[in-house]
């Protein structure tokens, strides 16, 4: 399994935000009115995201020695919900950011005005999802992996 990259998650985001876009577009074009983005959505969200940083918790105890009884298994399956989170977390940002941007012409209108805020709200839930999973994934990892997150190690001499 490979570890996270930021390029790996901009990459997917921009996609996301991208396609979002572009369909927010066409929607518009075609005279539909925009659904704002239910609030459950940033619940479910907010829920994930808390559910991949207890489980990364308790994987950095056992890797800490703290909690010996922890099956290597559980924590394999903690690692691929972190890296699922992570991306599911980016890919919903970048949705709905793109449908927020492409009605932030319409700010102005009042019911419009509400879409783009339940939509930035979600992509604010969806950040913290994300980020969460990037959190909990770090945890996952043995003292000598290495981190795609930091800086280039030296070459040695």
């Amino acid at each position: 399994m490979e570890p996270l990259t930021w390029t790996r998650l901009a990459s997917v985001g921009l996609v996301s935000l991208l396609l979002a876009l572009l369909l927010t577009s066409l929607m518009r074009s075609s005279g539909a009115t925009p659904l704002p983005v239910p609030w459950t959505f940033d619940v479910v969200c907010l829920t994930v995201g808390a559910v991949a940083l207890w489980f990364g918790w308790q994987v950095r105890q056992y890797l800490d020695g703290n909690k010996p009884d922890l099956e290597g298994l559980r924590a394999a399956r903690t690692a691929v919900l972190a890296q699922a989170t992570a991306y599911v977390g980016v890919v919903i940002l970048g949705a709905c950011g793109g449908y927020a941007l492409g009605l932030l012409e319409a700010w102005s209108h009042g019911p419009r005005r509400e879409v783009i805020i339940s939509a930035l709200l979600a992509a604010g839930a969806a950040a913290a999802m994300m980020l969460a999973g990037v959190v909990a994934e770090r945890w996952c990892r043995h003292g000598g992996d290495d981190d795609p997150f930091e800086g280039a190690d030296p070459e040695p001499a």
